[in-house]
């Protein structure tokens, strides 16, 4: 039987086709069909029990836009939205030392910071203690109800340089040295991140996937404060540089003040009774300094509580829209939605071989 003997090209060029044939064949090869549908659904089912369940732990923050006038019909606020879709209009100075909201999924992502939330310690639920995210990171997760293939990030890095035989005269002391247990549980964690940002409301989004709801749920927290505290110290790194200088400055001036205006006493004390031109030019020269040096220490005094209202003022805020929770429900995965899936592959995959086998390609081509 031949498909195709009813399908016949006709003169203008067209394919006339035989729906009717095509039924019967399909009818002809049900078993075939339905048995790798069954086939590949059983296979389905299998690698969705192999899967651990994962559970989702999300925040939303909404960081504070730059509400500084660039210029008429307060452009700062234009400014700080065009800053979202990653535009820049140029203007204040204060707007070029921030950082965009665009580049936080990279900050999430970089190794300084998971590093730190590695250091961080949550409650384990399976040992009923504290420990540490890299310690809960590097032991076996959750296993999936059927668990064939055991952990497969195990050994999946292989260190080509043995570190412990470089000299550290040869590693520079800005490198970031992780061993095979950190490197394999800040991979882990920037799997599990996602940081994703509204261009339109400026609402960020991060959430954590894991095994484990507690854990997600406390890692998404974690993240969260690190997040905050990393834009907070770059946004105030400048001012907190010129408050501790200015700070130094006027303990200096202080002390240089004091000690002019011990000597002019000294002086004074010394010289009570004197009426000679030189004694009083010497004291004159003595409140000179003792001017100089309180005119100085007032002045880095002004500046110095200018400083620390510069300092509280490029200080952004975040507000919390929706703090991390516990999940109670599974996140993943959709275990009916991957058999279903496979199901229709093999469905798929037996009616190209149908096909192949009821099509007469030599006539088709020709």
């Amino acid at each position: 039987m031949s498909t195709i003997e009813n399908n016949q090209l006709e003169d203008n060029g067209e394919i006339s086709i035989n729906f009717g044939e095509i039924f019967r064949t399909l009818k002809s090869y049900k078993l075939l069909i339905g048995t790798c549908a069954v086939l590949f659904a059983a296979l389905g089912a299998i690698y969705s029990l192999t899967q651990p369940n994962e559970y989702s732990s999300n925040a939303k923050l909404l960081p504070e836009l730059d509400s500084k006038s660039g210029g008429a019909g307060g452009m700062g606020g234009l400014k700080s939205l065009a800053g979202l879709a990653g535009v820049d209009l140029g203007g204040s100075s204060s707007s070029a030392e921030a950082i965009r909201p665009d580049l936080y999924p990279n900050i999430v992502q970089s190794a300084p910071l998971l590093q730190e939330v590695l250091k961080a310690k949550i409650y384990s639920t399976k040992h009923k203690k504290w420990q540490t995210v890299l310690d809960f990171l590097s032991e076996k997760q959750d296993s999936a109800p059927l668990d064939l293939f055991g952990d497969p990030d195990e050994n999946e890095i292989v260190y080509d340089v043995k570190l412990d035989k470089v000299p550290s005269s040869a590693l520079s002391a800005d490198l970031i040295k992780l061993n095979k247990k950190e490197q394999l549980a800040i991979k882990r964690l920037r799997a599990s991140i996602v940081l994703e940002i509204d261009k339109k409301s400026g609402v960020i989004s991060l959430t954590t996937k894991l095994t484990n709801p507690v854990a997600a749920a406390n890692i998404t927290s974690l993240i969260q404060h690190y997040l905050t505290k990393y834009v907070t110290d770059y946004r105030t790194q400048k001012a907190r540089q010129e408050l501790t200088f200015l700070e130094k400055r006027l303990s200096e001036s202080r002390a240089r003040y004091d000690q002019a205006l011990f000597t002019l006493s000294a002086y004074r004390d010394q010289n009570m009774n004197l009426f000679m031109n030189v004694a009083k030019d010497r004291e004159k020269k003595l409140q000179y300094e003792v001017d100089m040096a309180y005119n100085l220490y007032t002045t880095i005094s002004g500046q110095y509580e200018e400083s620390k209202v510069k300092l509280h003022r490029e200080t952004p805020v975040f507000k919390v829209l929706e703090p991390a929770q516990v999940a109670i429900q599974k996140d993943g995965p959709k275990r009916s939605l991957i058999t279903i899936g496979f199901m229709f592959v093999g469905i798929f995959f037996s009616l190209i071989y149908v096909f192949f086998k009821t099509v007469n390609l030599k006539e088709l081509l020709g």
